[in-house]
């Protein structure tokens, strides 16, 4: 729903400049929404099998470890998306643009990082922890700012 309440908010000042980051964004969490639906899923499946079936539960631990990486990359994807679409709207202010883009970095840093953070460990690991954080942040502002655009200030 806050993707898409981004892309209504946006898309006419979009069309007129040819571009279309807010549909990139709104991409971003569909992507980012079904893979976690898939992350959970084998949380299920996970709680449903035996400990004696460590052949399974490898597997299944693999799969969801797999996608918890992909939701990090398209939760990334919908920050770069739906930050630049509000900044070159003038929706959102540089900063809240700028905290979204970092956000986006650090997920998918934390993402791409994954092999080396599983086998080491260390410090690593909280870029994702931080780039979350930050998205929390991110997306309250980001709609208190939707909820306080009146229908007729729409950026043009």
């Amino acid at each position: 729903m806050f993707g898409a309440s981004v892309v209504a908010a946006l898309r006419r000042s979009e069309h007129d400049r040819g571009e279309a980051w807010s549909l990139v964004g709104l991409a971003g969490l569909i992507l980012q929404n079904a893979t976690f639906a898939g992350v959970i899923a084998i949380r299920l499946a996970l709680g449903a099998t035996t400990a004696q079936d460590s052949t399974a539960n490898s597997g299944l631990w693999a799969l969801h470890d797999a996608l918890f990486t992909l939701n990090g990359t398209f939760l990334a994807l919908g920050l770069v998306g739906l930050s630049i679409a509000g900044l070159r709207a003038g929706l959102v202010r540089p900063w809240h643009g700028a905290l979204g883009l970092l956000s986006a970095a650090l997920l998918f840093s934390s993402a791409s990082l994954t092999p080396v953070i599983m086998t080491q460990g260390g410090p690593l690991a909280l870029l994702g922890l931080a780039g979350w954080l930050m998205w929390v942040g991110w997306i309250v502002l980001y709609g208190v700012t939707l909820i306080r655009l009146a229908p007729a200030r729409v950026p043009a």
